[in-house]
């Protein structure tokens, strides 16, 4: 049997720390990839109870723009794909508001979230968006964090490829 195992360290980001007591704290972990010097560190804690908080649609309307940028690139553009990893598409709709993500139209909230993220974008508000453990903003220069320009190439290419979808009548596909 084929094992990964990646060997990690509790990592505590401290709020306080008072001079004789315990400080308070918010855990994560901490791990050096096998080839690089960089240090990484997440909080699967955090980002596992804050998922959990969110609206029960917000899982499956992450689910919903993984199908949609694995079809974009098995279908639509053969030159450019859209890169997005999974993680960065979990974290842009942790930031989509609750009301959002509330509709229970599966179309409806591909369409308002699209277009959430369209007017963050034209907005400057990206950048302050937050990963799902709150510890780190999303976008940023360091090992745990994603480009805005590849966040906009996704929202775009998803963009054409919903108005595409959606004048042509087969948005269904994405959301059986």
């Amino acid at each position: 049997m084929d094992v990964d195992l990646v060997p990690c360290v509790e990592h505590r980001h401290y709020t306080s720390y008072p001079a004789y007591k315990d400080g308070t704290y918010d855990s994560g972990m901490a791990f050096q990839p096998r080839f690089s010097s960089e240090t990484i560190v997440n909080y699967p804690g955090l980002h596992y109870e804050n998922g959990c908080d969110m609206h029960s649609n917000y899982k499956e309307t992450v689910r919903i723009f993984k199908n949609a940028r694995d079809y974009y690139n098995e279908n639509f553009d053969t030159v450019w794909t859209i890169g997005a990893h999974s993680y960065g598409i979990e974290c842009l709709i942790y930031n989509v508001p609750e009301a959002i993500l509330k509709r229970s139209n599966r179309a409806d909230r591909f369409d308002e979230t699209l277009q959430f993220l369209e007017d963050a974008e034209e907005s400057d508000d990206l950048e302050g968006f937050d990963q799902v453990s709150e510890m780190e903003e999303l976008f940023g220069s360091s090992n745990t964090q994603w480009e805005v320009s590849e966040a906009e190439y996704m929202i775009s290419r998803l963009r054409g490829m919903w108005d595409d979808w959606y004048d042509k009548q087969k948005n269904a596909q994405l959301f059986n």
